[in-house]
């Protein structure tokens, strides 16, 4: 899938969408980062597993014929971020120019100017990758853009940083920084053979600070699936359920 971008601010007078991953942090709390730049390409990537026996018949055709099914790996999307903090852009079309010259700058990685450090952006994604101190892993990501809604559910497997511009002082200015992430396979998707069977369906007390919104995004791996707690629950107003509130969570429909 292939999506081009890498712009930023007013374009024309119309205000252009950005790429946000959005996760929990501590289980609870929302919190959001968005492109300074978006992308210009997303890939996905899935991989089927198959075995070949062993003692198959030579030829093409009956080795098809032969081969197992193992299943299917986790799918994974791989997205390019770009952090420009070099000079301040006060116009769109200047914003617009410079992302897109940027890329082909050929020039001294050295640059002066009025500048900021660019890892106060990046470090945003490198939270991505570390270990949350309550569920004592790394968070699970939703990221989404404008039309397109929610595009990927995962995790974080693999981040490369490569800072290419920097002031005469070392303080880095331009980073591009290359994500990997994983299927999250406790989706709807994922689970949808073992939403059918009877013990799926938990019971679970309200902590302080949970919402349905985190509570459906840890449970199914889908915060918009909020709404199927509240009913089953008969929940007419999530803002007044109180910590120590037992709730069902159930089973989703096949």
């Amino acid at each position: 899938m292939k999506l081009t971008g890498l712009v930023t601010g007013d374009l024309h007078g119309d205000s252009l969408e950005k790429l946000t991953i959005r996760y929990l942090r501590r289980g609870r709390k929302w919190e959001t980062v968005e492109a300074l730049f978006n992308p210009a390409e997303i890939s996905r990537t899935r991989s089927v597993r198959w075995e070949q026996p062993s003692g198959a018949v030579a030829g093409a055709g009956s080795i098809m014929r032969q081969q197992d099914f193992i299943g299917l790996e986790p799918e994974t999307l791989t997205v390019a971020l770009f952090f420009d903090t070099y000079e301040s852009r006060s116009e769109a079309d200047n914003r617009v120019v410079g992302a897109l010259r940027s890329l082909r700058d050929t020039a001294s990685p050295f640059a002066t100017g009025s500048s900021s450090d660019v890892t106060k952006r990046t470090k945003e994604v490198v939270a991505l990758a570390e270990i949350d101190v309550e569920t004592h892993r790394p968070p699970v990501c939703w990221l989404s853009w404008g039309a397109y809604g929610q595009i990927f559910t995962g995790v974080l497997t693999q981040l490369d940083q490569r800072f290419t511009l920097f002031l005469p002082d070392g303080t880095p200015v331009r980073a591009t920084l290359t994500c990997t992430f994983a299927e999250y396979m406790t989706t709807a998707r994922a689970r949808a053979g073992e939403l059918h069977s009877a013990d799926v369906v938990k019971s679970r007390v309200l902590r302080r600070g949970d919402t349905l919104q985190a509570i459906a995004a840890e449970e199914y791996g889908d915060p918009a699936l909020w709404r199927e707690i509240a009913r089953a629950n008969r929940v007419t107003n999530p803002l007044a359920l109180r910590p120590g509130t037992a709730l069902t969570i159930p089973r989703l429909a096949g």
